[in-house]
């Protein structure tokens, strides 16, 4: 009879700060062995679903027990509801979070979402119209167990980029040491270090990793130069509270 395995660590975002590529080339250490779907889901929009249905993604087609696995959802580090679900599950679960500067973070999600024809509108008037379009959605999450709402979680380029908001949450589950918050600029800029600060996470032995081109690449016009500023200054206090809550500067400025 098989040991049934269950994952080991989640990345749980946040999204558009490398989640895609991390993931895909985690599954190349010689210890880890990946579900094929990155993006299961199954803590925030496929709850309903039971916990045999999550498993079966770590236990389809293998005759041995992986040493390590686990999962990419980068919905579930803005879910109100996920932080509370995985502790129930998983209390002593390893958790992932790549960080990037919100500015940068929020326009590549407008982007994500224009390239995908979910949205037509210009940036500056996405934000201007967030605050509103936001008001009293996540509060119904807490309401129906199996509620879900799209323009929650498509129109929401500001408030996934509060990041300290976020956090908060689960470190009201999780120890501190149970998540490891990875900067996106560090990764981004030498990807072979990351990786094995990863695996010594995961108290997995070094490995190494050949790097091809970025999985998710995205060739789109630059902000304009006065929404960026605009933005820097919004999200000033936001950083402050973050690096506050980790004890550690992002230096996003």
């Amino acid at each position: 009879m098989k040991t049934i395995k269950a994952p080991d660590f989640i990345i749980i975002g946040a999204m558009k700060c490398g989640t895609s590529t991390l993931f895909k080339h985690l599954g190349k250490h010689p210890e880890i062995k990946l579900p094929r779907k990155k993006e299961l889901h199954f803590f925030d929009e496929n709850y309903s679903f039971g916990l045999d249905w999550y498993l079966r993604y770590f236990n389809k087609n293998r005759d041995t027990v992986p040493v390590c696995t686990g999962e990419a959802s980068p919905f579930y580090f803005f879910h109100p509801l996920a932080p509370v679900r995985i502790y129930n599950t998983y209390p002593d679960i390893k958790l992932i979070l790549l960080l990037r500067n919100p500015v940068n973070r929020a326009y590549s999600q407008y982007q994500h979402m224009k390239r995908k024809g979910r949205i037509s509108l210009s940036f500056e008037h996405c934000i201007r119209l967030e605050e509103d379009v936001h008001a009293g959605r996540k509060e119904a999450f807490y309401q129906e167990e199996n509620h879900s709402d799209l323009m929650y979680r498509r129109f929401s380029f500001l408030t996934r980029s509060r990041y300290a908001e976020q956090l908060a949450e689960w470190y009201r589950y999780f120890d501190r040491e149970q998540l490891l918050i990875i900067r996106s600029e560090d990764y981004f800029k030498d990807a072979g270090q990351t990786f094995q600060q990863v695996f010594r996470y995961l108290g997995l032995p070094p490995a190494e990793i050949s790097i091809n081109k970025k999985h998710n690449p995205s060739d789109y016009p630059p902000m304009k130069p006065e929404t960026r500023e605009q933005l820097t200054a919004y999200f000033e206090p936001f950083n402050r509270q973050l690096y506050e809550m980790t004890g550690r500067d992002f230096e996003w400025r």
